[in-house]
């Protein structure tokens, strides 16, 4: 796992958020993964083993772990 320590905070509507959410989702990735990638200027269509490897565990440390492989 990366050690990521430095925050960043920015202000949407709510409609922005949405809307992030749902390109994330699509990408089959979090919405942090969604940010970083797409901040950096990465190829959203290529996939990224460690971001996912990274929401695997994410999603089972916060009990999330009943849709795990099962995104649409």
């Amino acid at each position: 796992m990366n050690n990521r320590t430095c925050d960043i905070h920015i202000r949407v509507t709510e409609q922005e958020k949405r809307r992030m959410e749902a390109k994330a989702k699509r990408a089959g990735i979090g919405l942090s993964a969604y940010l970083r990638r797409v901040g950096v200027g990465e190829d959203l269509a290529q996939p990224n083993p460690a971001e996912l490897f990274d929401n695997l565990e994410e999603g089972v440390a916060h009990g999330c772990h009943e849709d795990l492989g099962h995104q649409g």
